[in-house]
């Protein structure tokens, strides 16, 4: 009975960050403390029937992992924002890839798990001879499993006996209110989206009857269209009570002068990158699903409407580009789904430029202005960069130009402060560069400029407080100025200037009208509502927004439809249906081997798109390769090649995560 409250208390101290917090909990809701001590006594006593030794063993084991369980959730909170949830279950490369920029994490799990072998190992020692009855653990353990069955088969009518409240618009209020593992089971339910109750073909024809783009279509008019999302872009001269020794983004801030501009609210906070990202290319709203799931990982597997193939249906090229990883977030399968007909990832980037940790926004510019050069078709590219993601380091740069002064600061606040600042303005001076580019290059042109969230600036949003940015208190005050990021648009060819305040679902339906393209059905039902202040926001907030509720049931349930319903809506707009991306590639085009040469002991391989990371292999094994150039790489020392073998050469190229991502044909060749 003692082991599952210890495991309880421990799991519940290290979620919360402090001993306060598990009494509070236990005072205000007793009944869901009992509960979740119900849970871990089912779990852990299934295992009563077992040696005394054993059962102490296991018992122990359980303990640990449920306060790293709590400890893996109180560090995502620190890092990202929100605790851990079942949907991250799906982002566990990402997760790691993460962890590796906060190096303490590691050092503490190592500690648990030392802890938890000295335990154990004094437990097999010098625990006494079992004295229990076998009677007395055959009914515990016939409980716990009476308690399991019911938790799995019968939540429902638990939920209902213990008023339990899943409180979606906020998961580290859920976890407060219902604990972490009651918790987990309510934001598990919400994983599965239910079907609206008037989802019906009838209705879908009803929203769709005669609905068309809200605003001047030109077909002959084809600009390129370039969507930049910046890593972690905001103002911070919003801090109002920080003194700064100059603008970070100079550039940024000359363009809302003169260009279209605006707000942008996005869905996360400090990460959930993926989730802006869908919105923006798809017009879907997340706030529609789970609280906390990033469809990228779990919904998208299927061709979506998205701006990728609408606007290929127009005659555009589409393309990708991307300075990290192209497994993150599972883009290299999910970009495929929207219509990308190639993805440059930073595997394909020779000898990128990093500033700090991250490869400079200078490479992606570079990137950007040759995928305009290769295609003579006009192109839509979606850039996103990485030179700003945190973390942000707690001791000031020596290098920092721009300095902070805030008498509120903390000074390691102060330094994270004052190192994000400095990196933004790098930023701003690569965009800068961009547009300076396209200024040269004459093809009408469109670029649409935002950040994807507000930056990671300390634990639980401790430098936003202590600036006086935000109160703390929950308010829709606090999370507007949490969830807002700014976004400015670049053309070369109108002389238009408005300002928005646009959720990012929205972004998609502007840069169409911005452009004079067409759409899809859903893109064409957003612009209908498209004005200069329209968003949807977290579920709690929606009546302060005053957001029409037919509008939002019309809207969840094409979303429904398009995501995971039966696409009623290509019955009535057959011409939008999205197609199988058969010629969808990673890297700028397919590798290739025209011809090798065999002189001095060396290999000379000639042909097209190859990559510094790119390796030869002979006969199926990897060799030393030495990159030339995209057209020629060559392998030094192969002094047992005898005249007259034949070799199988192929060249390929492995990610970090040891997946071939380009591989080139297999080519013959006789050595002389």
């Amino acid at each position: 009975f003692l082991v599952p409250l210890i495991a309880l208390v421990f799991m519940s101290v290290l979620n919360s960050g402090n001993v306060s917090g598990i009494f509070i909990w236990l005072v205000k809701y007793p009944h869901i403390f009992f509960l979740n001590y119900l849970l871990l006594f089912g779990i852990i006593n299934i295992f009563i029937l077992l040696p005394f030794r054993v059962y102490l063993t296991t018992s122990s084991i359980f303990l640990i992992s449920f306060s790293i369980l709590g400890f893996i959730s109180r560090q995502k909170m620190a890092i990202k924002g929100t605790p851990l949830l079942p949907s991250d279950i799906f982002l566990i490369k990402e997760a790691f890839k993460v962890a590796g920029s906060f190096s303490s994490i590691y050092i503490y799990l190592t500690l648990f798990c030392l802890i938890a072998i000295f335990i154990i190992l004094l437990l097999l020692k010098y625990t006494p001879k079992d004295k229990y009855k076998w009677s007395s653990r055959v009914v515990i353990s016939l409980l716990s499993l009476t308690l399991l069955f019911n938790f799995y088969f019968n939540f429902g009518f638990i939920q209902k006996a213990f008023g339990l409240q899943t409180i979606n618009y906020s998961p580290k209020i859920n976890y407060e209110q219902n604990g972490l593992l009651v918790g987990m089971i309510l934001n598990t339910q919400n994983l599965n989206v239910d079907e609206p109750i008037d989802y019906r073909p009838d209705n879908i024809e009803q929203i769709l009857r005669n609905l068309e783009a809200a605003y001047e279509v030109e077909p002959d008019f084809k600009p390129n269209i370039i969507m930049v999302m910046s890593e972690a872009f905001w103002d911070p001269l919003l801090m109002t009570n920080v003194t700064f020794s100059q603008d970070p983004i100079p550039f940024f801030r000359s363009l809302q002068q003169t260009q279209t501009n605006g707000i942008l609210l996005s869905p996360v906070y400090g990460g959930g990158t993926a989730n802006t990202e869908l919105e923006a290319l798809t017009g879907f709203s997340t706030h529609f699903l789970a609280n906390g799931v990033i469809p990228y990982a779990k919904y998208i597997n299927k061709p979506l409407e998205a701006l990728p193939f609408i606007l290929k249906r127009q005659g555009y090229a589409a393309t990708a580009i991307h300075t990290y990883d192209n497994w993150f977030y599972s883009r290299n399968r999910v970009y495929e789904k929207l219509g990308f007909d190639k993805f440059i990832s930073k595997e394909f980037l020779n000898q990128p430029e990093y500033k700090g940790q991250y490869i400079r926004d200078t490479e992606l510019t570079k990137k950007i202005l040759t995928a305009i050069q290769a295609t003579e078709q006009p192109d839509f590219i979606f850039a996103l960069s990485m030179q700003a993601h945190g973390p942000y380091p707690s001791e000031e740069n020596p290098e920092n130009t721009i300095s902070v002064a805030c008498d509120t600061l903390s000074p390691s606040g102060q330094a994270i402060l004052s190192n994000y600042v400095n990196t933004i303005n790098d930023v701003d001076k690569s965009f800068a560069q961009l547009i300076q580019e396209l200024e040269q290059i004459e093809e009408p042109t469109l670029v649409v400029f935002f950040g994807d969230h507000l930056p990671l600036l300390g634990e639980d949003y401790s430098i936003y407080k202590e600036a006086g940015f935000i109160s703390g208190d929950n308010s829709y005050q606090d999370y507007q100025n949490i969830y807002s990021v700014p976004f400015v648009t670049w053309d070369n060819y109108s002389t238009s200037k408005k300002y928005y305040r646009l959720s990012a679902n929205f972004l998609g339906s502007l840069t169409l009208q911005l452009a004079k393209k067409d759409g899809g059905p859903l893109m064409d039902f957003l612009s209908l509502f498209l004005g200069e202040d329209m968003v949807i926001t977290n579920p709690k907030y929606w009546g302060q927004e005053e957001i029409s509720p037919l509008m939002l049931e019309h809207y969840k349930i094409l979303q429904y439809d398009l995501m995971f319903g039966e696409e009623y809506a290509y019955q009535f707009q057959p011409e939008n249906r999205p197609w199988e991306n058969k010629n969808f590639m990673l890297g700028e085009g397919a590798t290739i081997i025209n011809g090798v040469d065999f002189t001095d002991d060396c290999l000379f391989i000639q042909g097209e798109n190859f990559v510094e990371k790119h390796t030869v292999y002979i006969n199926g094994n990897p060799v030393k390769s030495h990159y030339l150039d995209a057209q020629n790489i060559k392998t030094p020392g192969l002094k047992n090649i005898k005249s007259g073998n034949k070799l199988r050469v192929q060249v390929k190229l492995v990610d970090s995560q040891q997946n071939v991502i380009s591989e080139s044909n297999n080519y013959v060749f006789e050595s002389p």
